[in-house]
Formats: structure tokens, sequence, C-alpha cells
């Protein structure tokens, strides 16, 4: 184990998901990885994966101060149920509070995702080599064009379950015996915070109406 220093990356086309999971804890030093869920509707493949390759790996939570009841349920759920080490980050009370009274989050999307998601977690980034990220070619435009490895100006980002397709993510929820966010048989597809989320196929339910598709941190 160790800071990974290669010029190229594996072809991880060929390799299965945890295969993948596995090559990182395997070059990189556990305290230079960064895990991140938002607990949402396919958080729990990752997790269940870290869970068996690295059990007391921290799991950071971002508590925008805005999610949905069933959102914090699901999470006691898998951290009971995964026995997972979750860690949670928020944005300071003061700057929360502010886009709370002042409705940031209907006139400013882009600034309440920024007080109260990026700027958060871009100081937990700073302590970081490598970020690994549950992200999915088929959730929109966007991520369909992403690789699994993404430098960033700041940090390496790894998208292992790139590729995954809905019917393998759910196989893989029916294999293992993954319990289901309460919100998805009510229609919720993609779940965000409660002001920004709305029933929906794929991440159409996000910011409904407006041409944002991502909150910021992962771009």
């Amino acid at each position: 184990m160790g800071n990974y220093s290669g010029s190229s990356w594996p072809d991880f086309k060929s390799y299965t998901i945890e295969e993948r999971v596995k090559w990182i804890f395997d070059h990189y030093a556990e305290e230079e990885i960064l895990m991140t869920s938002s607990f949402g509707s396919s958080s729990a493949l990752l997790l269940h994966l870290i869970h068996k390759i690295s059990p007391d790996h921290p799991i950071y939570f971002l508590d925008t101060g805005y999610h949905f009841k069933e959102t914090l349920d699901y999470k006691n759920k898998l951290e009971q149920q995964l026995n997972l080490n979750v860690k949670i980050i928020a944005a300071p009370k003061n700057k929360h509070r502010f886009t709370r009274h002042n409705f940031t989050y209907q006139h400013n999307q882009d600034l309440c995702c920024f007080i109260n998601k990026v700027e958060p977690l871009a100081a937990l980034k700073a302590q970081h080599k490598v970020w690994l990220s549950g992200l999915f070619k088929y959730q929109n435009e966007n991520r369909k064009q992403l690789a699994f490895f993404d430098r960033k100006q700041d940090i390496l980002k790894v998208y292992p379950l790139l590729d995954m397709t809905p019917e393998e993510v759910h196989t893989y929820f029916f294999i293992h015996q993954l319990p289901s966010h309460e919100l998805v048989a009510k229609g919720y597809s993609s779940i965000g915070c409660t002001h920004c989320t709305v029933k929906g196929s794929g991440r159409e339910g996000r910011w409904a109406g407006s041409a944002k598709v991502e909150c910021g941190i992962h771009l």
C-alpha cells in the first residue's frame, strides 16, 4: 500500500467493480483516500464495497441541513447494517443560517450549494489525494462524458461504478440484500435537498425547471 506514482491508470473496463475499489486501496494509503456519501438512492452499492474492502474507512456525510427525513433515516439504517464509520461535515452554522433565513435556495441555487456543499467539502478534499465517487454514466449527459479517472487540479477523482447500468445496480442491491431508500418507492430516483428535489426518473427531479444539473462538487 502506498501513493501510486505511475504514469498511466489501469484499464478499469476489464476489472470487476470490487477489483476497481480494491486497486485504489492497494495503491494509495488509507489516509489519502476520501470517501463521501449522500446516502441517496444508489449510495448503498459503493458503501457495501467499502465495507468489504476497508470496513473502518471513514465515510463523510455532507449534512446540508436540508435533507429529507427519509435520507437521514436511510443513513442511520445503512450505518448500522454495514457498521459504517460515518463522519459528518457541514457548513458553519452562521453561513447555513443565512441560506435558511435568506431563502437562498429559491433565488440563487448555485450560492446555496456553494455554501452548504462545495465550500465545506473543499477543506476536506485538501487533506486527501484520491476521492472515490459513486457516479454513473447513465445519470445525466454531464456524467456520460466522464472517465474512470478524472484528474482535477486539487485531487484525483475515481468513479469505480461509472459504467454500470441501472439493471446491474438493481441486481447488486438484490443479491446483497441492500435496503432501498424509502423515497424510491414514492417515485424519487435522484435524491438531494428537500427544496430542490421532486419526483422523477434519472436526475430529472433535481433542480426541475432550471438549467442546473449538478450541485458543483462534481464539476
